[in-house]
C-alpha cells in the first residue's frame, strides 16, 4: 500500500499544509504506540518505506486515507486497555479530532477498540474545542441532509477533516466523499473531493457538486449552466442530466482531491 497524491485542481498551489497536518497525526500515533515510523508501518501491514519516506523526506504526496486508516487502527489496537492518563496527553489531543473521520473504518476492522476510541475522543475534547473548528473542513456524504452550504450551516455534516492550505480563509468550503464509481476514471469511490462555493464555474473540464434543494449531494461534470437549468454528465457510464435550478440549492466547483489509494 503506498502513499498517494492529494492535489488541488489545475493551477492551485501544492498542499504542503496538509502534508504537515498528516505528519502531525502520524507523529502522535508514534508517540502513543512508542513505535518508529518504520515500526508502526510494519505493524500495520504496510510497506515500511511508505510511512518512513513521508515522515522524513521531502515528497510531493501525502498518505492516502486507506494508509491512515491502517495506521489509526493499529494505534488503537496498541493502546487498547491503557488508561488515558497513562498515555501522552498532547499526542492524544492531537489525534482526537481525526478520530471521527476514521472511526467507522476502524470499528469495522477492530470493534474491540470501541471503548478506547470513546476515551480518546473525550480526552482530546478540551484541546479540540479550544482550537476552533474553523480550521477544520466539514465533510458531507451524498445522502447528508440538514446542511445548507449557502448559509454556511454544516452542523449536520457527519465528519470533519483537516483544511488544505489552498482553502485557507474560504468560509464556505467543504469536502465530500465520492460515493460511487460514476465519475471514474476522474474520481474513485472513496476519494475526498474539496469544494469551494466561492469559486466561479469557469474553465474547461469543471467538476461540480450539486446540492439538492430537498437535501443530499451529487458529483457530476458540468456541461452548461443556463439561467433556469444546469446540464451535467456522469462519466461511468456516460449519462447526461438536466436539472431545474429551482430544485437545486447550489452548484459548487470541485477544486481538489485526496485519492483513496495510490
Amino acid at each position: 500500500m503506498t502513499g498517494d497524491n492529494m492535489m488541488p485542481a489545475a493551477g492551485q498551489a501544492e498542499v504542503s499544509a496538509h502534508q504537515e497536518q498528516t505528519r502531525k497525526l502520524v507523529g502522535a500515533m508514534m508517540k502513543l504506540t512508542g513505535m518508529s515510523a518504520t515500526g508502526l508501518a510494519r505493524a500495520a501491514g504496510l510497506t515500511p518505506s511508505t510511512v518512513n519516506r513521508f515522515m522524513h523526506q521531502t515528497v510531493r504526496h501525502t498518505l492516502s486515507q486507506r494508509t491512515m486508516l491502517a495506521l489509526m487502527t493499529k494505534t488503537f489496537l496498541a493502546i487498547k486497555g491503557k488508561a488515558p492518563q497513562a498515555l501522552d496527553a498532547e499526542a492524544l489531543a492531537d489525534l482526537a479530532p481525526a478520530i471521527a473521520v476514521y472511526e467507522r473504518g476502524i470499528l469495522e476492522v477492530a470493534p474491540e477498540v470501541m471503548a478506547t476510541l470513546a476515551e480518546a475522543k473525550a480526552a482530546g475534547q478540551p484541546k479540540a474545542a479550544a482550537s476552533s473548528n474553523r480550521a477544520d473542513l466539514p465533510v458531507v456524504l451524498a445522502a447528508t441532509r440538514g446542511v445548507n452550504v449557502q448559509a454556511g450551516d454544516f452542523a449536520q455534516a457527519p465528519l470533519r477533516t483537516q483544511r488544505p492550505s489552498f482553502l485557507d480563509g474560504d468560509a464556505q468550503a467543504f469536502a465530500i466523499l465520492m460515493p460511487d464509481e460514476s465519475m471514474m476514471p476522474r474520481f474513485d469511490a472513496g476519494d475526498m473531493l474539496y469544494v469551494s462555493p466561492a469559486r466561479t464555474l469557469e474553465g474547461g473540464k469543471i467538476d461540480v457538486v450539486l446540492e439538492r434543494a430537498d437535501g443530499g449531494f451529487a458529483v457530476r461534470s458540468l456541461m452548461a449552466a443556463a439561467g433556469d437549468s444546469v446540464r451535467v454528465v456522469t462519466l461511468s457510464p456516460r449519462e447526461k442530466e438536466t436539472h431545474d435550478r429551482a430544485k437545486l440549492r447550489g452548484v459548487y466547483k470541485i477544486v481538489g482531491v485526496q485519492r483513496l489509494s495510490g
